[in-house]
């Protein structure tokens, strides 16, 4: 609890207080130390300043510098158990320390084995033996010096938010080279645990390590762990509890005083002193001459001169034929429920406008999108293993030349892939990009990846206008989006300008992902997606059938809809559209996805209910769009959807990301305009072919 959230009235008792350097011990000196009480007297008129009463006089605080004064009540500190113990993860990448935040606190964040997953502090809260401990995971880091984006938020984090414990995870198979971090870590004067991860790969190897030895040497307890099956975690927790309520290290040092001079000798002395360290501790076990790891076999066709890229190709298009071919009958099975419960519905309800809204509406509008889930599913599962055994990280590797040249880094390329989720985490994940230029320029063009939200209209369209060729389409439509990208960047290139920074990324060894990290992962974009629906999409559908049911003719439904308000607005934005060979109900689903990319498909399905001859071989909306929909238009269709404006999350991500509406505004109008120009070319290219 902090002290700005008492309310007025109310007392706390005085358990740490957070900031660093002069400001820390200011307020110390102002009487803010552990164990004494203080009483929330008033807030300003604008609740900002508070009053506070400490030590018998009144002292006034901004709510910010209260928050980082933690509290207790009386009952709790004189339990001996005061307040929450906030414990920090620090450690390289890859080193697993999401993993033990996933397995202690129970959050369900996702693991990527690659530099760059985690671009953002979460924070986990849980019980154990009695005490509250908040794990904070900081994103993975090689030193804190200000070389990256990444680097420089943990540094901030540690100076200005003082944990009581840094769990340094340690990569138990890399050990000299992750060992960096911990004595920059120590020398902060921070309480620190090191988690030895992977302790079972080490094992395996036949490697030994003298933990106790080592821990003494560093100044701090080490524990064998292996987060990814929860081994060794429940001493590292006892662990946490004695050295929290130990002794304290003295003032933490601010880390600024720890690089300054830390110049390419001091960086030698500290890789001589873990040499040392390790020397006296750690026994490695020699490999027999000319025997090759697993990794080192897997890279040599992976990453190989001739097979790299054709097996990139080839897990592509596994992919996404398994999204077709593995999802086509659950896909089935849940349009047959939609229509079965549209009908039941329909049947035990009277005629009136409160039937149409619920069957052509709400039914027809999430369940249009809903069908698509499996598939959803499907692709997340694949890119998660991607991510988890460790190939994204090669992927990018064999791709860093061809980035180079078009003027991005080979780390462009994850953000990129990412895309293919979803753009807004991807957009997130360029601030792992250290070169701000191949920042800027992959911010740009991540809205080309088409993203999960795109794939059910990719997956509609392409089974029903391409049902031989379902996959090869898809695959297609993707890599136009890579091609525009690639083009876009060698543009952009020429007019954004900074120094390139050189192309240094772990690439770490292969593992086998969990069935439940892949489980866990696979579902948790499920539920977005399913949570998506049950708002975004629904409220989207209903907005949708409202403005086609008014203001009611009494005639048709064709004519009903034309002459609605959204056949007005469709009618309004046709002379831009009708040269890409769209109607105007195309149009209006154009621009509900704006909003989420799969409101264009609910809106398919709820201006197109009642058109939907029947077909045993498609759904209901893909029979519908079949019958009103020609093989050109479906095509220019299928471009401008994937080029288009991205949808509004996509947009705040980049102003974000970015800082300036500018570049955000200067993103969507580029989108359109190349979608209008590709879709008016495969219009027209399509209509000459067939």
């Amino acid at each position: 609890m902090r002290l700005s959230d008492l309310n007025t009235g109310e007392t706390g008792v005085v358990v740490r207080v957070g900031g660093q350097g002069n400001f820390r011990k200011r307020l110390i000196e102002m009487g803010f130390i552990p164990g004494k009480k203080v009483t929330a007297v008033m807030n300003a008129p604008l609740k900002d300043p508070i009053e506070y009463e400490v030590l018998g006089y009144k002292v006034s605080l901004r709510r910010e510098e209260a928050s980082l004064i933690e509290i207790s009540s009386e009952e709790e500190f004189n339990s001996g158990k005061p307040g929450a113990i906030r414990v920090a993860l620090v450690g390289n990448p890859n080193c697993g320390k999401t993993s033990l935040f996933n397995m202690a606190s129970g959050s369900h964040e996702h693991v990527g084995n690659y530099s760059g997953v985690t671009v953002d502090a979460k924070e986990g809260s849980f019980i154990w033996k009695g005490r509250r401990l908040i794990f904070v995971d900081l994103p993975g880091t090689y030193s804190l010096s200000a070389f990256s984006p990444e680097e420089r938020f943990v540094r901030e984090n540690l100076m200005e938010n003082v944990p009581d414990v840094v769990i340094n995870v340690v990569d138990a198979s890399n050990l000299e080279r992750n060992l960096y971090l911990t004595t920059q870590v120590k020398d902060m004067n921070l309480k620190v645990v090191m988690a030895l991860n992977m302790y079972d790969e080490l094992k395996k190897r036949g490697d030994r390590i003298d933990t106790k030895w080592l821990g003494r040497l560093l100044g701090m307890p080490v524990c064998p762990t292996v987060c990814r099956t929860g081994e060794g975690v429940p001493e590292l927790l006892d662990t946490i509890l004695e050295v929290a309520d130990g002794p304290s290290s003295g003032e933490p040092v601010s880390v600024d005083r720890i690089i300054a001079g830390d110049d390419s000798e001091e960086i030698e002395k500290r890789y001589q002193f873990i040499h040392d360290a390790l020397s006296k501790t750690y026994v490695r076990h020699i490999e027999p001459v000319g025997e090759k790891s697993w990794t080192e076999k897997i890279d040599a066709v992976v990453t190989n001169k001739w097979a790299a890229f054709p097996v990139f190709l080839l897990i592509l298009y596994v992919i996404f034929q398994a999204t077709f071919s593995l999802g086509e009958y659950p896909m089935n099975w849940i349009d047959w429920l939609v229509g079965k419960f549209g009908g039941l519905v329909g049947n035990l309800m009277k005629e009136g406008w409160l039937k149409d809204l619920l069957v052509d509406g709400i039914i027809a509008g999430v369940g249009s999108v809903l069908v698509f889930l499996p598939n959803i599913l499907i692709l997340y599962c694949f890119l998660s293993i991607m991510e988890d055994t460790g190939y994204m990280a090669r992927a990018a590797f064999i791709m860093d030349k061809l980035m180079h040249r078009i003027g991005l880094h080979g780390k462009s390329f994850i953000p990129m892939v990412m895309g293919f989720g979803c753009n807004v985490p991807a957009i997130m994940a360029t601030r792992a990009i250290e070169s701000r230029k191949s920042r800027l320029i992959t911010i740009a063009i991540i809205p080309f990846m088409s993203c999960a939200g795109r794939l059910p209209i990719f997956v509609l369209l392409a089974g029903a206008f391409f049902p031989r060729h379902s996959a090869l389409a898809l695959l297609a439509i993707y890599f136009i989006g890579v091609a525009l990208a690639v083009l876009s960047a060698l543009i952009l290139s020429r007019f954004v300008k900074d120094d390139d920074l050189p192309f240094v990324m772990e690439l770490p060894p292969y593992r086998v992902p969990t069935g439940k990290a892949v489980w866990r992962h696979t579902w948790e974009k499920g539920r977005q997606y399913l949570e998506k629906m049950a708002t975004t999409i629904l409220i989207g559908s209903v907005v949708i059938w409202c403005l086609g049911y008014f203001p009611r003719s009494g005639k048709d439904a064709e004519y009903q809809q034309e002459h609605s308000y959204i056949g007005q607005v469709g009618k309004a934005v046709a002379p831009a559209l009708d040269p890409l060979g769209f109607d105007w109900k195309m149009d209006i689903s154009l621009l509900s996805g704006v909003v989420a990319k799969e409101l264009v498909v609910s809106t398919l399905g709820v201006m197109y209910a009642s058109d939907a001859p029947e077909d045993p071989d498609n759904t209901q909306l893909q029979s519908a769009l079949v019958s009103k929909v020609s093989l050109p238009a479906a095509v220019a269709f299928m471009l401008f959807i994937l080029l288009y404006f991205p949808c509004i999350a996509t947009f705040v991500a980049i102003k974000n990301e970015t800082g300036k509406w500018k570049w955000a505004i200067a993103v969507c109008a580029y989108t359109m305009i190349v979608a209008w120009l590709c879709a008016f070319a495969g219009f027209h290219i399509t209509a000459l072919l067939i």
